[in-house]
């Protein structure tokens, strides 16, 4: 039944994982459970292996999918990136294009402009000559010695104004100057006045008998406010004092705080140092690291445009090798899938043009040594980018090879070859000229590519030495045989054999003659084997530099290395940078607060200042009062004086305020008369500044009269000069405008098709990204494949997991339930222990009042039974853990019954009542008895034992309490 449940649960596991496995009719019955039976362990068993090795079989299709697909869609990426890197090379070359197409059009634009102004000019030359008659030339003379008369007289007027207004200005001046003096005169004579008729009102008043009393108190006010005055020059005396103490302490605080300013000041300085310091570095190394990406971005935009050629499967590769060199024959063992292959790698590598190289136009037949070595190095570095993918040696360009290139090519030429064939007869020749084997054709491999024009450039040479070698890599037929040479592999050897060569590349170019005349050119590729060098004084063996792909390769990861330590130390200094700009912004806070701090010290309000003008003014108010005083007393005794005295002052008073009122009249009369006089003559002035102005602008106006009549007598006398002047210049800017014209033309043209290859370039992204998308689905639906297969194949081994758990369970059980068993057996035998809600002896006899409920004893009287508990046995034990029995309860009843009277028998304090109900026909040993005749039953008290095995009395009796 368990492993009916088991399966149940693990068939839903699988169909939870929604995957479908296929089995066969053998497995499918071995997996049926016939109705109404049971599924033998073998049959289970069985079921369970073939649907692990199914599960597994399943896991192991689904991963081999999964890692097919997964190459399907790197490939397809490989093939996206590609693309997309085609597409950024013709974007890049569109946008450089359009640049050009700009300057271009600039370039047209200025010298349209040139060509406009040029034209302008000529016109207005042209109109010049027409009118150039002796009359007009003679008018134009007089109308310049007109304009330079005007001239003349406007400057005479002009300076005549001038002299005028600096006149006019001077006499200003003075008027100011007088009123300035008028305004002071009637000043002092107000102040005259104003004394006089003060004098007038005392005399007056000292005429008034009732003013007498007045006087006398005026004195004695006099008086008092001088005493008064004397008591604050003593209290502003001691608050000069004060504000001396304050000041002196305020003076500190400024001191102490410019200190703390200079100190916070010195770490800024230094900290501003600092970080300038830091943030050179900073600079420094953002140079350094952006030097270092553009050295990488120029090695990627190189291995960009590098051409290269793939062998997307070597073991293929060298599977079709071999099977056309293997057997008596060629190409005996050669299949469909071999050929299918080759013709895969030659659609696959197609060559990339190159720009620079299509504007360099050369003589196909007379290659300058420079151009032997560029083709040599171009050619070497596809060829050894193929030896290196097979795991071949590489190829070695040196003097001797190139040297061997020229020769074969020149003796092509000089041998009027115009068959589609070697001329091994010329190969031969240049052979024994390097000191190397003569005999036959032991060098060359050539590539025959037909063309129309002789117009030749580099990158068309490229193109063809290519072509050449991808067609004669993976060309299935006699190609292979081009394959071996180029490979350094001998006839039929394995091509695991290839050995290092000395490599050099030509070309030429000349007629086949075969039905009609046609051009073709030729390209050939030379290896020279160590073991084919006669005369080594002959051939150079001097290897020539270059820098191929796997330099290039290498460099960039250099270069790469250089950027990440680049960006590491400009990380650091940015680190770096950031710390000191947080300590100068730190300082400078400080700054701020030692400053402000030095301002509120500043702010404290100097109080000597106040104190000492305090201290003055009550000084002079004590003097002054100290007059008035003087003056009051004065007053007080004329007041109490002779009165022809008083009249006398009164009349001396009166005349002195007349003098003082007639001298105001006069000043105020002046005053005015010159403030009069300086409003006419500011008036004046303006007038005279405005007709200097005029005079001003006419100079300048006759300044330009003249020159445009000079101007204009220059034109029309030199028109004709002027004329042919201008049509020269107009020549010029038109010549000037053709060839930018037609660079913009040629640069425009250029865009349109960089921007078609865009067009195309884009498309392959797409069809690339759709291709990509589509790998990238099944590379996903064959990982969901295996995630299902592996969760079913999970599902077994946690069924397997689950059985073997239970059944472990199952066995712990039944030990557990036998060493239970055995427990409680020997628990029933060796004393009291439990049988249901019974306490029974070693004998099976009920112990009376005794019950158990909820695992404890319960004596008659519904109480617990202290000392006593119940083991996983189910044995009746005391404290120290032992099963107590009828036999250790006799023997100390025995050994106990006359230390205590019956019914007080206790243990560890407490006594213990039980009674052990026997069987009508049990034989059992009774205890003595009291208070019960013919009873059928033993009383018995159970002394238990408890810690210490100590064991108290039970007393014997039908009715026991405690």
């Amino acid at each position: 039944m368990k492993n009916k449940v088991l399966t149940t649960t693990i068939a839903t596991g699988l169909m939870a994982a929604g995957v479908l496995t296929t089995q066969n009719p053998a497995n499918a019955k071995a997996d049926t459970v016939p109705t109404g039976g049971n599924t033998s362990t073998n049959e289970v068993a069985t079921q369970e292996s073939d649907a692990k090795t199914i599960a597994q079989n399943n896991v192991n299709t689904a991963q081999t999918n999964l890692d097919k697909t997964k190459a399907d869609t790197q490939s397809a990426d490989d093939s996206l990136q590609q693309a997309k890197a085609n597409e950024a090379a013709a974007q890049k070359a569109v946008d450089e294009q359009a640049n050009k197409v700009s300057d271009a059009q600039s370039n047209v634009d200025k010298a349209q402009n040139n060509v406009n102004t040029a034209q302008n000019e000529l016109t207005t030359a042209q109109e010049n000559a027409k009118n150039a008659t002796e009359t007009n030339i003679q008018a134009a003379k007089d109308n310049v010695a007109t304009q330079e008369q005007n001239v003349v007289t406007a400057q005479d007027q002009s300076k005549q104004a001038n002299n005028a207004v600096t006149e006019q200005t001077s006499k200003v001046s003075d008027a100011q100057q007088a009123v300035d003096q008028a305004k002071n005169n009637t000043f002092v004579a107000q102040i005259n006045v104003n004394e006089a008729q003060k004098a007038v009102d005392g005399a007056k008043a000292a005429m008034d008998p009732a003013n007498v009393q007045a006087t006398v108190d005026a004195a004695n006010k006099a008086e008092a406010q001088v005493n008064k005055d004397k008591q604050d020059v003593a209290k502003a005396q001691t608050d000069l004092d004060n504000a001396i103490a304050a000041d002196a302490t305020r003076q500190t605080n400024i001191d102490n705080a410019q200190k703390t300013v200079d100190t916070t000041k010195s770490n800024v300085d230094f900290s501003t140092k600092q970080a300038q310091e830091m943030e050179d570095q900073l600079n420094k190394y953002q140079g350094i690291k952006d030097a270092a990406q553009k050295e990488v971005d120029d090695l990627n935009d190189k291995l960009a445009n590098v051409n290269t050629i793939t062998i997307n499967d070597v073991k293929a590769y060298k599977k079709a090798f071999n099977d056309w060199y293997t057997g008596s024959k060629r190409g005996v063992n050669w299949t469909e899938e071999d050929k299918n292959f080759l013709n895969d790698f030659m659609s696959s590598n197609t060559y990339k043009g190159n720009a620079a190289d299509k504007d360099i136009v050369v003589d196909i037949n007379h290659l300058t040594a420079d151009q032997i070595k560029e083709l040599s190095l171009f050619s070497a570095d596809l060829l050894n980018q193929v030896r290196n993918q097979l795991g071949l040696p590489k190829v070695i360009v040196t003097e001797g090879s190139l040297k061997l290139a020229k020769d074969v090519t020149d003796n092509y030429v000089s041998d009027n070859w115009d068959k589609y064939d070697h001329d091994v007869e010329g190969i031969s020749r240049a052979a024994k000229e390097n000191g190397l084997l003569t005999g036959g054709n032991f060098y060359e491999d050539a590539i025959f590519s037909s063309a129309f024009s002789e117009k030749s450039t580099m990158d068309d040479l490229k193109n063809i030495l290519f072509t050449g070698i991808v067609s004669m890599i993976g060309g299935y037929g006699d190609e292979m045989l081009h394959a071996a040479g180029l490979l350094g592999v001998n006839f039929g050897d394995d091509i695991n054999t290839g050995k290092e060569q000395y490599f050099s590349a030509g070309t030429s170019m000349f007629p086949i003659k075969e039905d009609q005349m046609w051009v073709t050119k030729m390209g050939h590729f030379f290896n020279v084997s160590k073991d084919y060098i006669n005369d080594s004084a002959k051939f150079s063996t001097t290897e020539v530099p270059g820098t191929s792909t796997e330099d290039l390769v290498t460099q960039l990861n250099t270069a790469k290395a250089k950027l990440s330590s680049a960006i590491d130390a400009f990380n650091k200094a940015k680190d770096a940078n950031t710390q000191a700009q947080q300590i100068l912004a730190k300082n400078k806070a400080e700054l701020t607060t030692a400053q402000d701090n030095l301002t509120k010290a500043q702010n404290v309000p100097v109080q000597t200042e106040t104190a000492q003008k305090s201290l003055t003014d009550a000084q002079n108010k004590l003097a002054a009062d100290t007059k008035i005083n003087e003056d009051a007393q004065a007053k007080q005794k004329a007041a109490l004086g002779d009165e022809t005295a008083k009249q006398k002052v009164l009349d001396q008073a009166n005349a002195n305020l007349a003098t003082a009122q007639k001298a105001l009249t006069d000043a105020q009369a002046k005053q005015k008369a010159a403030e009069n006089n300086l409003s006419a003559e500011k008036a004046k002035l303006a007038s005279l500044q405005q007709v200097a102005n005029e005079k001003t602008q006419d100079v300048k106006a006759a300044q330009v009269a003249l020159d445009d009549a000079k101007n204009k007598l220059a034109a029309l006398e030199n028109a004709p000069l002027l004329v042919k002047a201008a049509e020269d210049k107009l020549a010029a800017a038109q010549k000037a405008l053709d060839p930018v014209e037609n660079v913009l033309v040629s640069e425009k043209a250029k865009l349109s098709a960089l921007k078609q290859d865009l067009t195309d370039a884009q498309a392959d992204v797409a069809t690339a990204q759709k291709n990509y998308d589509e790998k990238l689905a099944i590379q996903t639906k064959a990982q969901t494949d295996l995630d299902n297969t592996k969760k079913v194949l999970q599902a077994i081994y946690d069924r397997e997991a689950l059985e073997a758990q239970i059944a472990a369970q199952e066995k712990a059980r039944e030990e557990a339930e036998k060493k239970a068993a055995e427990e409680k057996a020997q628990a029933e035998k060796n004393g009291y222990h439990v049988d249901g809600n019974k306490v029974v002896d070693e004998n099976g006899n009920q112990v009376s009042n005794w019950t158990v409920k909820n695992g404890q004893i319960i004596d008659n009287k519904g109480k617990v039974v202290s000392g006593l508990t119940i083991n996983k046995a189910g044995a009746v034990v005391n404290e120290a853990g032992q099963q107590i029995n009828s036999k250790n309860v006799v023997d100390n009843l025995q050994a106990k019954r006359t230390q205590a009277p019956v019914g007080q028998s206790k243990v560890a304090g407490k006594t213990y009542v039980s009674t052990v109900v026997v069987p009508e026909k049990a034989e059992v040993n009774t205890l003595p008895q009291t208070g019960e005749k013919e009873s059928k039953t033993t009383l018995v008290g159970a002394i238990l034992v408890g810690l210490g095995s100590l064991v108290g009395l039970f007393g014997l009796g039908r009715k026991k309490e405690y």
